[in-house]
């Protein structure tokens, strides 16, 4: 007669089927954590993108608005354009001069530079003429500043510390001679798609 063991050796059916299905419900879970994670790293990746983005966006905005001065310029039909003017309708918002052109390779020619903003099919975009005073042919470059841009809007504080919705300010003549040359200082509101209304003000130095 052969020996009865009073011990069994390796696992049962049963007991593997259970085994394997606790590691299934583990590595479940451990993976449904490990895609939280990535996804909102993921995320957190995009809205960083984006912040840095709106913040390059304000920091040229701001230098081209503090760096403005009263210099007119005439445009592609030789019509007198204001130093700065914005608000209103249309999709160009603000057009200005401004000194601090950058002139790394000391060339001869001027300081002065003419930008303008405008908005189009949901984007910033920043212009900027080779020269002030234009020829017909002059056209601007145009570069590419935010997307996601549902609306832009403006106001300019005027000597009295009043804000305006446009600028110049007419008078009741229906002629913008009454207006000093340069606002105080220029509130820029950007309602974004997905962020939302994002404000900021810049003082115009060279008022």
């Amino acid at each position: 007669m052969r020996p009865i063991s009073s011990r069994q050796k390796g696992f049962t059916l049963l007991e593997l089927v259970i085994a394997i299905g606790i590691f299934a419900l583990m590595s479940a879970m451990a993976y449904g954590g490990l895609n939280s994670v990535m996804n909102t790293r993921a995320y957190a990746d995009v809205q960083a993108d984006r912040l840095a983005q709106l913040q390059k966006a304000f920091l040229i905005i701001g230098r081209d608005i503090e760096q403005a001065i009263a210099r007119p310029v005439r445009d592609n039909y030789a019509d007198v354009l204001k130093p700065i003017s914005g608000g209103g309708y249309g999709s160009s918002i603000l057009e200005l001069s401004r000194t601090g052109r950058a002139n790394p390779m000391a060339q001869q020619r001027s300081h002065l530079l003419r930008v303008a903003y405008a908005v189009q099919e949901d984007q910033l975009l920043r212009r900027v003429w080779p020269v002030l005073d234009r020829a017909l042919d002059t056209e601007p470059y145009e570069g590419l500043m935010l997307e996601g841009v549902k609306a832009v809007d403006l106001r300019f504080m005027d000597v009295d510390r009043q804000w305006q919705a446009q600028w110049p300010q007419p008078d009741l003549s229906g002629s913008d001679t009454a207006s000093p040359a340069m606002p105080r200082a220029v509130e820029i509101t950007i309602d974004l798609e997905d962020w939302g209304r994002v404000r900021r003000i810049f003082e115009v130095v060279g008022a």
